[in-house]
């Protein structure tokens, strides 16, 4: 959308609204919190955080359609939805026998084979920003025509690969094994690999100041107005998931559960 100044561009508060982004936001620390210290409760988890970045993924989908999109929209949502790792035990993160699993893994496909049309042929095709204002999409003022675009479809086609090779692994698994993994993994202590937990504070860091980056790199106006019923849904459905984990941490005596310290796999603990 165009903002009444010509050279001037209107962010799409549908997509990421201070009220998206700040839910999402909560989601991610959520989350973190919840392969940490309550780690039972991370089907549920996923199955939450899927029904807003499927919200999300949606609306991108459809204004891709109607043909009014920027390029710098679809890669603030990228970086919106780059959050926390949904498991930090290693074992976790094929979803086999889970349907919160299963659908998290679908959903990424397709975000990945979205993901290779628009770096590889569909960013080309979108709106183009008014008075050649360049289109910034990361750090350093990158644009579509410099090295940030090489790296967007090297990470596109290998999570393609990846999804689309867990999903195999994960029937095969699922068809040779049946349900008792996830029952197995019930009666473990907890267990944390620390590489994984470095991973996902990195990618929740990463996926804030970007997303915040390029919003302001592009000036985008119109994206920061919260008091709207599409803003406070968003943001509350991600305040009181946060909310929950905290108190079921803090009130239910779950910040000091012993737990298993992994790194690489070894024990550490």
């Amino acid at each position: 959308m165009e903002s009444p100044n010509p050279c001037e561009m209107e962010g799409d508060a549908d997509m990421y609204g201070i009220g998206i982004r700040l839910g999402i936001y909560a989601q991610s620390l959520g989350t973190l919190l919840v392969t940490l210290f309550t780690q039972e409760e991370e089907g549920q988890n996923r199955i939450i955080n899927l029904l807003l970045q499927l919200a999300i993924f949606a609306g991108t989908l459809l204004n891709t359609k109607t043909g009014v999109i920027h390029a710098f929209d679809v890669v603030i949502v990228f970086w919106l939805l780059a959050g926390a790792l949904s498991s930090l035990t290693g074992d976790g993160l094929g979803g086999v026998g889970s349907f919160s699993g299963t659908c998290r893994l679908l959903f990424y496909t397709a975000l990945s084979a979205y993901g290779c049309w628009f770096w590889f042929t569909g960013a080309d095709d979108m709106v183009k920003p008014p008075c050649g204002i360049p289109e910034i999409l990361f750090f350093g003022g990158s644009t579509l025509d410099g090295w940030f675009r090489t790296f967007g479809k090297v990470v596109a086609v290998l999570g393609l690969a990846v999804t689309t090779g867990m999903l195999f692994w994960t029937g095969a698994v699922y068809a040779k094994k049946g349900r008792g993994k996830n029952q197995e993994r019930q009666s473990k202590r907890p267990q944390t690999e620390i590489v994984l937990m470095i991973l996902s504070i990195a990618m929740i860091v990463l996926s804030i100041t970007s997303t915040e980056y390029v919003i302001r790199a592009n000036n985008l106006t119109e994206v920061n107005e919260i008091f709207k019923v599409g803003q406070v849904l968003a943001f509350l459905v991600g305040l009181f998931q946060l909310l929950n984990t905290l108190v079921m941490i803090f009130f239910k005596g779950r910040l000091l559960t012993p737990r298993c310290w992994l790194l690489f796999g070894r024990h550490l603990t």
